[in-house]
């Protein structure tokens, strides 16, 4: 019999250290008008990354865990895909560079990959770096290509994000890689990418070994966020941390698995609970080569859950680039209100690359006791447009929300 009575889960968690304080989300103001820490003002934010690597992530396992897992994650893309199109929850899919090929071949030495540089070994594998690479084609070797898979990703219904796992799942850590492996590693993602339109703006660290040896390489290569494992104070649940190259470090919450003792569905809803307390990030990872089961039971649980909270406007589901452009926006966006007689005039300036971003909405909310007559936007490129507005009764005072892209320039509210 399963534990899952929700405040002694909670008791069990604090007491093992989950819940540990994260990052919070720094206020922004301007005469009591808000940018809201989440879109649509959430409570919190959920983001559901997927480690996905085929063999590639297996290999110091041996040749029949490899196997094993690899063909296991063909079995299971199609049915996370459908589960996610189910409840329309987006998630980031950090995909192993090489799945995006169609085939490789060894060089006349007999090498594969013979141009990219080799990490050093950490003592979980031994010989060539590349020497389980079959050098053959998807046909032949399914297990270590997958841009059938990738395609299917892409058109689904549901809008995924697909970032990257690096090239090779090197190992990110200074020891055991150099400046030269994580540049080239990051540049060949980039190149296999390219062909389906795709350039990587998430990485999660293979093997979860966080490294910032190499920040500004990943700024360069136009990373803007990374999944983080917190391993000194048991960080779970965080608002994303902003680093000085402009990367954004997602806690990662939990890992999609069977707990014996408790029931997983119930720590979610504990976690879940616990992030909107804080207006933190729920931040949920899976391998799709885990077993079917999970994710008919579990994972079904779990989103069945997101959803019902996110039409309850306390949850906004976000992939990790989205979260890290709203953070970023909100970050280099500065307002200046005026006001004449029953009209309000918001001006915008904001700092955002939205080269390396892209133009997100943020959430205002600004006080007011009842419907304005009319709210007109105007762009930077001067286009100027009647916007929708909403309103919320949080903190004491009715305030109206209204979504405004970074490409604004002016609001006018006449109230």
């Amino acid at each position: 019999m399963k534990l899952r009575n929700t405040a002694v889960l909670e008791t069990i968690f604090t007491m093992m250290g989950h819940f540990a304080q994260g990052n919070a989300p720094a206020k922004k103001f301007w005469s009591g008008i808000e940018v809201a820490p989440f879109k649509d003002n959430a409570d919190a934010a959920i983001c559901i990354t997927a480690d996905f690597e085929l063999s590639w992530g297996w290999r110091a396992g041996g040749q029949e865990t490899l196997e094993f897992k690899g063909k296991s994650a063909r079995r299971n893309v199609p049915l996370i895909l459908a589960l996610l199109d189910e409840y329309s929850i987006p998630i980031t899919w950090a995909t192993v560079g090489h799945l995006f090929l169609e085939s490789c071949t060894r060089s006349s030495s007999g090498l594969a990959h013979a141009n990219m540089p080799r990490p050093l070994s950490d003592g979980s594998w031994t010989g060539d770096w590349y020497s389980d690479d079959p050098c053959s084609n998807v046909r032949k070797d399914p297990l270590w290509y997958g841009p059938d898979l990738i395609q299917q990703i892409m058109e689904c219904s549901t809008s995924h994000e697909i970032g990257t796992h690096s090239f090779s799942h090197i190992n990110f850590s200074a020891r055991y890689s150099s400046p030269d492996v994580v540049r080239r590693e990051l540049e060949s993602c980039v190149d296999a990418m390219q062909p389906f339109g795709l350039r990587p703006k998430s990485l999660v660290f293979p093997r979860n070994r966080s490294e910032y040896s190499y920040l500004p390489l990943l700024a360069n290569a136009g990373i803007v966020a990374v999944r983080h494992r917190d391993r000194d104070g048991g960080i779970r649940l965080s608002h994303p941390e902003r680093t000085p190259a402009g990367v954004y470090k997602i806690y990662e919450s939990m890992n999609l698995r069977d707990a014996r003792h408790y029931d997983y569905l119930q720590k979610a809803k504990v976690f879940i609970q616990k992030a909107m307390q804080r207006h933190a990030v729920y931040s949920l990872w899976f391998h799709p080569s885990d077993p079917t089961e999970v994710f008919d039971t579990h994972f079904r649980g779990i989103l069945r859950y997101i959803d019902s909270e996110r039409k309850a406007g306390r949850l906004w589901v976000a992939t990790m680039g989205d979260l890290a452009a709203y953070c970023e926006a909100r970050e280099q966006l500065q307002l200046s209100p005026e006001r004449i007689g029953n009209t309000l005039t918001l001006t915008f300036r904001s700092s955002l690359d939205t080269s390396r971003y892209g133009t997100p909405e943020l959430s205002l909310l600004i006080p007011a006791s009842y419907e304005p007559r009319s709210v007109w936007l105007e762009l930077i490129d001067g286009e100027r447009k009647p916007v929708d507005v909403g309103f919320v009764s949080g903190n004491g005072s009715p305030r109206l929300i209204v979504n405004v892209p970074t490409t604004a320039k002016t609001l006018q509210l006449t109230l």
